[in-house]
């Protein structure tokens, strides 16, 4: 008994322990990282190279035909069966084109994308339960310091709807992506003023999207809001979707910034071969095993420095 009693302490902090970053080291892919939408390669990307959630891209679930969606979904369910795979995410769609924008200018356009965006959920109920739903906070564009603000409120408003919305009819979790370039939502202070205006507002953070700022500072600047990452590498230049380590992502302070916030989902890669040679379910495993070793050497580093 008394020996019990000695390693009690020690014993209740194993659930807190336990709890905490279950997922972080787990990996996860954009779908189109799997070399073909098959059972074989489904189950190839679980069993040997070690990926465990995956992102459906939803793009394929609008602009067509009910037999056109019926026959995505039905490849998709038939190439998740059996392979041990789970979703984790989908990804709305982003292109102007069609009704994509919640920050629109145009009322109509907005009303639109959201009737759009509701549209695709119900259909992509039917891949599974998804936890996340990832959206760009606006179309590609080149939106003007003049313009932002309207652009923000346009899209405060709109998110008041969806949000609940989500979280109501799915049981899922909207989060905002930081984008690059001109887009809304390619700084701190697009960030800054909706994580204060948007109630339950939440942040999909894309590791190669800051061009203005470094990356793990976003990172570090927003950690209780975020829900859900795209890890890839990047020039600091433009948007690559490189594989981490060939661009100038600082990984380990990532890492270290997105454990101790108890960030809780997978680390999803979104890199293709089309991106990066590299860019394939085969290398992700081993890449994230080579992080994790970069950040528990920076950890002591660290501790040595106090």
């Amino acid at each position: 008994m008394k020996r019990i009693l000695r390693f009690l302490p020690l014993l209740l902090l194993l659930p807190a322990v336990a709890s905490g970053q279950k997922r972080l080291n787990e990996v996860g892919a954009v779908y189109g990282a799997i070399r073909s939408m098959t059972p074989e390669a489904y189950k190839e990307a679980h069993d040997k190279y070690g990926i465990r959630w995956i992102e459906a891209w939803t793009g394929n679930l609008t602009g067509g035909t009910e037999e056109q969606y019926d026959a995505w979904i039905t490849r998709f369910n038939t190439a998740m069966k059996g392979s041990g795979l789970k979703l984790w995410s989908v990804h709305l769609p982003f292109t102007r084109k069609s009704p994509n924008d919640l920050s629109d200018n145009r009322p109509e356009w907005r009303e639109a994308t959201l009737k759009n965006w509701i549209e695709i959920l119900d259909r992509a109920t039917r891949l599974g339960k998804f936890r996340v739903v990832v959206m760009h906070p606006s179309s590609e564009a080149q939106i003007s310091d003049v313009e932002r603000p309207q652009r923000l409120e346009n899209l405060r408003e709109m998110l008041l709807r969806f949000i609940p919305l989500v979280k109501e009819r799915y049981g899922a979790v909207v989060a905002v992506e930081d984008l690059p370039r001109g887009c809304l939502g390619n700084s701190s202070a697009d960030f800054d003023w909706l994580a204060a205006n948007v109630p339950g507002f939440k942040i999909c953070y894309d590791t190669n999207h800051l061009l203005g700022e470094e990356s793990h500072a976003f990172a570090a600047r927003f950690a209780p809001y975020i829900v859900n990452i795209h890890v890839s590498d990047y020039d600091g230049v433009d948007e690559r979707h490189w594989m981490p380590g060939r661009g100038i992502v600082e990984w380990p302070k990532v890492i270290d910034i997105l454990t101790r916030s108890g960030y809780d989902g997978p680390f999803m890669y979104e890199v293709t071969p089309r991106n990066d040679p590299r860019g394939s379910a085969e290398y992700m495993r081993q890449t994230t095993d080579s992080l994790f070793s970069r950040y528990a050497l920076y950890k002591k580093q660290s501790e040595r420095k106090k």
